[in-house]
């Protein structure tokens, strides 16, 4: 099992701290989201488990449990639905684990994965054991937002920290990866996280963006007529929409200012020919509020916020009408 090329440095870290005995009770990786970050810390985990170590040999007892996904001496912990926190409860069963005797007499390994989606009562439930940590239990948390990680959690942890590779590396990896190149745009939309680009190019995310693109282009010249549809679609995966929809506002802001930028989203110019420095500007502000709202509070009704969002759009000039800068 191999690392991605970006992780080669924080492997090589990892890998002496294996060698010297020296692994933390509790480790935060701290990462972009769509690096490839699950695949890495797996490759962790395995060389904790693995008898050959960070080796991974791939054919001992432990990586052929790993392969299985039935390692009793591994558990990830996930929010159990898209878009919610991790629960107290969640936090307690996996409490319950860490104090437990290993199945193989060697590490227990638990993730938790996105660590900042711990609801307050959760956090407090996981301090509550990397205060007193239990022999040979390492707690894996991931992040992409250290900033909502408790600190008192964060000074329990060894930080480790994936630095974000070159833009060339990312065009270059994906090129190899898909055989062909890669529309500049598409790695900008995706933030340059090169596995989420694959993921994205895979599951024919590109189509997707693009029939979103154009409908809004649609909802911005007659917004009763598609104010409805554009929603649904928004609905289907709001964060990403959403975050979709805000590259193209940021593109659109830099073309009415005549920002010279190489890799633009292919609407952005409609869109900035759509709407008044005013609006366009005002409702870039609300999308980040909204963006903001989702991320800190899962449990609110995306589909109401969204619509609401879409309803602020009434008034704006059409295309036939000069745009005012």
């Amino acid at each position: 099992m191999s690392v991605y090329p970006w992780f080669k440095q924080i492997w090589q870290q990892w890998c002496q701290t294996l060698a010297h005995d020296l692994v933390s009770p509790a480790t935060l990786l701290v990462v972009k989201e769509g690096m490839g970050e699950s695949d890495f810390i797996e490759a962790t985990a395995r060389s904790l488990l693995c008898v050959h170590g960070s080796e991974l040999c791939g054919y001992c007892h432990h990586c052929q449990l790993m392969d299985s996904q039935s390692h009793p001496d591994f558990h990830w912990v996930k929010p159990e639905k898209e878009g919610k926190a991790i629960t107290v409860d969640q936090v307690r069963q996996i409490n319950q684990l860490a104090q437990e005797s290993s199945q193989f007499g060697g590490y227990r390994v638990i993730v938790i994965q996105p660590a900042h989606v711990m609801n307050e009562s959760a956090a407090n439930a996981l301090l509550k054991t990397l205060e007193e940590p239990p022999a040979r239990c390492c707690f894996m948390l991931v992040t992409d937002c250290v900033d909502r990680v408790l600190p008192t959690i964060l000074s329990r942890c060894r930080q480790l920290h994936v630095p974000e590779p070159d833009h060339r590396i990312v065009a270059e990896w994906l090129a190899v990866e898909t055989g062909q190149e890669i529309a500049p745009y598409i790695i900008k939309l995706n933030d340059y996280a090169p596995v989420r680009v694959l993921d994205f190019i895979q599951s024919q995310g590109n189509e997707a963006y693009l029939r979103l693109e154009q409908l809004f282009c649609h909802f911005l010249r007659e917004p009763l007529s598609h104010i409805h549809d554009l929603a649904n679609l928004i609905q289907e995966a709001p964060s990403e929409r959403l975050t979709w929809l805000w590259y193209l506002l940021t593109d659109a802001q830099k073309a009415q200012f005549q920002t010279k930028d190489e890799i633009v989203l292919p609407g952005s110019e409609e869109v900035a020919q759509c709407l008044s420095y005013s609006m366009l500007y005002q409702q870039y502000r609300e999308l980040i509020v909204l963006l903001n709202r989702l991320e800190m509070h899962r449990g609110l009704n995306a589909e109401l916020l969204v619509f609401d969002w879409l309803l602020k759009f009434q008034g704006a000039p059409c295309l036939s009408t000069p745009t005012a800068i």
